[in-house]
């Protein structure tokens, strides 16, 4: 008698499921507004069950000839399945002022895509808090960033707050100074301790608050 043993084949999973966008933010707050000369913040989640690809980032107008802007973005999202997408792009002093489109695009390594558009709006105010001459530097041992910039704010200074974040690190300041608070100029300047944040390149986020609770953000780089 000859017995014989069959082994039941397992499908492999099918995921069908396409690339997810959520929590989209567009502007300070998510207020959807951004002004020309200063950048614009940008952040959402991304999921893809079978690894990401790459995130395209577009502006254009709803309508007519204006500012356009498109980027493509692999770097830190390939291969993955989860990622935090945050960036801020400057918004040209030429950009004309209306109604656009954002548009931001994941694909996943299959080539799958998911597209979600919001509103924005580029508009003029002049009594926004501004900054001039902002520049960081780290220093020999990697543990102290030169942080220094002039500030001056019509409405009058009520808080400056820097974020310091890479691909694997972040730490927020806060700072209000009996010694700049109210001023509407203030040359600031700040040693921040960057002692835990490993080797990479780096995102500074300068976000000026004026008395009226109007923002204003303005961003540079640095490598450790």
């Amino acid at each position: 008698m000859i017995a014989a043993t069959f082994t039941a084949c397992k499908k492999e999973e099918v995921i069908s499921d396409a690339p997810s966008i959520t929590n989209l933010e567009i502007g300070t707050n998510n207020n959807k507004t951004a002004y020309p000369g200063t950048d614009i913040h940008l952040e959402a989640d991304l999921f893809s069950a079978r690894n990401l690809a790459g995130v395209q980032l577009t502006i254009k107008p709803k309508s007519g000839s204006g500012w356009n802007f498109s980027q493509n973005y692999t770097e830190g999202f390939a291969n993955i399945k989860n990622a935090s997408f945050h960036k801020h792009i400057d918004v040209p002093t030429t950009a004309a002022l209306g109604s656009y489109l954002v548009t931001v695009t994941v694909t996943d390594v299959l080539g799958k895509s998911t597209a979600v558009v919001s509103d924005l709006e580029i508009k003029y105010d002049p009594t926004l808090p501004n900054a001039t001459g902002f520049e960081v530097g780290l220093n020999t041992a990697g543990n102290d960033l030169h942080v220094e910039v002039s500030i001056s704010a019509i409405n009058k200074i009520a808080k400056i707050e820097v974020e310091v974040h890479g691909s694997a690190w972040e730490k927020d300041f806060s700072f209000t100074d009996v010694s700049m608070v109210g001023l509407t100029n203030y040359n600031f300047h700040k040693h921040l301790d960057v002692t835990a944040a490993p080797k990479g390149h780096y995102h500074v986020h300068l976000k000026i608050v004026d008395q009226l609770g109007k923002e204003n953000e303005f961003e540079e780089h640095f490598n450790k």
